[in-house]
């Protein structure tokens, strides 16, 4: 096992607007307030959610799952800036660092469906009504 301390730097509350493009606002709100890395806590629900399910590289394209009713989720995760795209990614090129916004969540099996919950990563969404927590670290 590896640690490293870390202090805590800016809290922040965030409130998605209903139709907003969950990583576009998000992204834009890092670079603005230029969040190096944080923690996360997200919470809310979905009108269209993709989610990767496993590891692409072990299950094939199968992992990644679209849904395009409301779902409900909680999601914890952080901030970083890599040199280049993570793999979930899929061809994407970056020509610097950028803000990747890495969530692993519980998402319900859709409306009217509480006996069902996946899990996996966040991978893009439509928000329906969402709220985050971010916790910078300096």
């Amino acid at each position: 096992m590896r640690a490293e301390e870390k202090k805590l730097g800016r809290v922040f509350h965030l409130e998605f607007d209903e139709g907003d493009d969950f990583f576009g606002e998000f992204e834009r709100f890092v670079m603005e307030k230029n969040i190096r890395s944080a923690s996360l806590i997200v919470f809310g629900a979905l009108k269209e959610s993709d989610i990767r399910t496993g590891f692409r590289e072990v299950i094939g394209p199968s992992a990644r799952r679209y849904f395009h009713d409301w779902r409900e989720l909680i999601a914890v995760g952080n901030i970083s800036w890599p040199e280049q795209p993570p793999a979930v990614r899929d061809d994407e090129t970056w020509e610097e660092p950028r803000p990747y916004i890495h969530l692993h969540l519980a998402l319900s099996g859709g409306p009217y469906q509480p006996g069902e919950v996946l899990v996996g990563h966040l991978s893009g969404g439509v928000v329906k009504g969402m709220f985050a927590e971010v916790h910078e670290f300096v």
